[in-house]
């Protein structure tokens, strides 16, 4: 958009930080919100034990609005790839400190062979490291820590500088303000996954 700030907006019922955090869910109702008010792309929890998603509404999704959809799961088969991908989605998601090197190899490999992006999640500098081999990627660096789920923006703060500028860098997890968003534009993010923020609301978009 005309600001240069792009935002992935998330649609998810649930999480194992939050617990169920909105129980007004309509996956319809929410994406139609946020491709009115201008999201880039939507990211879609299709994990059901956890997050309470389903693939299916990236189907119902897809089927409504042209707008791209990253699927948001834990990947650790191709096979699910190949799953995504015939329910619709444009964009999966690799998360570093879920895997082994293997294992991320061929989930990159299988949806760069689907045609699909690919967002490669980090939460150190050690994966950061790691991710940069997968030159195709954009690498996300999740504020989040997954063993404490205590967030803070300084992660992306401090690991930005280990991703070459030819990347897209995307920040993701505990964004509350624009002073934050701006904050991190200025250190070089190209794009913002937010969630739980927009699913408290009773107006995400």
């Amino acid at each position: 958009n005309n600001k240069g700030v792009s935002l992935i907006t998330e649609i998810k019922r649930a999480s194992p930080s939050a617990g169920v955090i909105t129980n007004n869910f309509n996956h319809l109702n929410i994406a139609k919100n946020y491709v009115e008010f201008g999201a880039t792309c939507l990211s879609v929890l299709t994990e059901e034990k956890y997050f309470f998603g389903k693939l299916d509404y990236i189907e119902d999704i897809k089927a409504m609005f042209n707008v791209p959809v990253l699927a948001k799961d834990f990947f650790i088969d191709p096979y699910q790839v190949a799953l995504s991908k015939s329910f619709g989605c444009d964009c999966i998601l690799i998360i570093i400190a879920a895997l082994n090197g293997k294992q991320a190899d061929e989930i990159y490999s299988e949806a760069l062979k689907k045609d699909l992006s690919v967002i490669v999640e980090v939460h150190d500098h050690k994966e950061a490291e790691f991710a940069l081999k997968y030159d195709q990627a954009m690498i996300g660096i999740n504020n989040r820590n997954l063993k404490t789920f205590d967030v803070n923006i300084e992660t992306s703060l401090n690991l930005i500088n280990k991703i070459p500028s030819s990347f897209t860098k995307i920040s993701e997890s505990g964004l509350n303000s624009s002073l934050e968003i701006n904050k991190l534009k200025n250190h070089g993010f190209d794009g913002f996954l937010i969630g739980e923020r927009f699913m408290k609301s009773q107006y995400p978009g």
